[in-house]
């Protein structure tokens, strides 16, 4: 057989074969015969440019919806200190104790990995009462979630002081602003409020989530 006689045999084969299949968008190349997916020489199911396999894949061709991931979600909750303590106290009061049920609660599923509590206070009294403080109020939370059915091998507390105090300077700021003609003991109940968001302890919870 002469080469242009091999050329047109060629030719002929690659538009029988082209004839036989048909794309379609479902993402793989079908024969319009068996109206099966069409496989390459290795057995490799013949990919489209419509191919979405997490949509379309198919178990036949190894593909198939890809099955989602689980990953760690991160959450912060944000408790006042006012609300769970008195202040300057560590012990809770009756009234946080609720709230702290149902956050255990929530706390007990086993799809929640870790959890930390962190205890903060403001800037007022020293570096060392205030660290000692926070350590006695992360603990006092965190050993009332473990009575009330968190593991105690997934909670850990720790105490950061005034180290993350937000509010200092502006409270300063908004106090120095009542003037001369305002007692002193106003001036300190007008600042121990107005600090009152950086007394509070704060639960970081990771939850594994699969979406």
């Amino acid at each position: 057989m002469t080469k242009q006689l091999k050329l047109s045999a060629l030719v002929v084969a690659l538009i029988a074969s082209t004839g036989a299949m048909a794309h379609e968008k479902n993402g793989y190349t079908i024969s319009q015969e068996s109206r099966e997916v069409v496989r390459n020489s290795y057995g490799e199911c013949w990919e489209n440019s419509f191919l979405n396999k997490e949509t379309d894949g198919l178990a036949e061709c190894g593909d198939g919806t890809v099955a989602p991931q689980p990953r760690v979600q991160t959450e912060r909750v944000s408790l006042s200190a006012n609300f769970l303590f008195g202040f300057d106290k560590y012990n809770l009061r009756p009234e946080a104790v609720e709230t702290l049920n149902n956050l255990a609660q929530r706390l007990s599923q086993t799809n929640v990995q870790s959890v930390r509590v962190e205890g903060h206070t403001d800037f007022m009294g020293s570096d060392q009462y205030n660290q000692a403080l926070s350590e006695r109020r992360a603990h006092t939370v965190s050993n009332y979630l473990v009575s009330r059915g968190v593991s105690a091998g997934k909670i850990s507390a720790v105490g950061l002081g005034e180290s993350q105090a937000r509010m200092t300077a502006s409270c300063q700021e908004e106090v120095a602003k009542l003037g001369s003609r305002v007692s002193a003991a106003r001036k300190r109940a007008a600042l121990i409020a107005c600090i009152e968001p950086d007394r509070r302890v704060d639960i970081e919870i990771n939850t594994l989530v699969t979406r």
